[in-house]
């Protein structure tokens, strides 16, 4: 099975100048937790994340985990929004994002998305977002593929369907 058999067909995509609060609105829209990143020539730079928005508003945010971390008040987090609200997404994205091509196989896919700690990416062809993938998807795909047919019982809260 490739990652293109199974991919979400959303474009949705933001430029690197699209600012961080067009960010979070498209984020909220589409009820993700990230987008890719084009180029004015419509080929994939990079991919932002609400992490990487976290980052850029809560300054220390992953410093959570340490006992000596204090989280912002929200005032302090408000008027950081308004300060980085307007910058533009490529001065936050991760430019290193993981990126699939449409021919890649899914365990392939499977194992990064698990080895680079990543949710969903971007799925290309020849550089130019065609979909995304996500663990979801992947799992889904396993299913889909595996029980189409009918005849397995698939387990659900311990009661056969």
């Amino acid at each position: 099975m490739l990652v293109g058999d199974i991919m979400h067909r959303d474009l949705t995509s933001l430029a690197e100048e699209t600012t961080l609060l067009e960010a979070l609105s498209l984020l909220a829209a589409h009820d993700t937790s990230g987008l890719p990143v084009l180029n004015q020539s419509g080929k994939v730079v990079g991919f932002l994340s609400e992490k990487d928005i976290l980052r850029a508003v809560i300054p220390g945010y992953l410093g959570y985990m340490d006992e000596n971390f204090s989280m912002p008040d929200i005032a302090k987090i408000k008027s950081r929004v308004n300060r980085v609200g307007m910058d533009p997404a490529k001065n936050y994205m991760s430019k290193d994002a993981v990126i699939f091509d449409e021919k890649e196989t899914v365990s392939n896919a499977i194992v990064m998305l698990f080895k680079k700690n990543v949710r969903r990416a971007p799925v290309v062809r020849d550089g130019s977002l065609v979909g995304m993938i996500d663990r979801e998807k992947i799992l889904r795909g396993f299913v889909h593929e595996n029980f189409e047919d009918g005849e397995v019982d698939i387990p659900v809260g311990g009661v056969s369907l």
